[in-house]
């Protein structure tokens, strides 16, 4: 969809998979996006951080990565920011707004900052 931005080729989409508007996709470690999922408005991976640094400045000059992986089936609420090293396994959802800074587990829902499980889905 219109205005979706990704930061290089880094990436692998499966099929079946439907990124709406404004999604940010910060590829600098590599994106896993696995098949049948659907990210909605505005959605943000992000893959790069900076290391901690002195007083001076704390976001250090040198950048790093992790990589982020999205299963299959997964559905990625609108405004959803998913961190750096970050795996959300298959079946997901991801509520509106959440903020993913931890690995999911497979078939639950996962709402708010930090993003917790708070439902478990039917995995049939």
């Amino acid at each position: 969809m219109a205005g979706v931005f990704v930061g290089g080729s880094n990436i692998t989409i499966g099929e079946g998979t439907f990124i709406n508007r404004d999604c940010f996709i910060d590829n600098f470690a590599p994106v896993t996006i696995g098949d049948r999922c659907s990210l909605g408005m505005g959605v943000m991976i992000i893959t790069s951080e900076h290391h901690l640094g002195g007083h001076d400045q704390r976001a250090s000059v040198e950048p790093a990565g992790r990589p982020v992986v999205i299963g299959s089936g997964c559905w990625i609420g609108a405004r959803a920011v998913i961190l750096p090293g970050v795996s959300i396994k298959d079946g997901c959802v991801i509520g509106a707004g959440a903020v993913v800074v931890a690995d999911t587990e497979s078939d639950g829902m996962y709402a708010g900052t930090p993003a917790v499980r708070v439902k478990d889905l039917d995995a049939g």
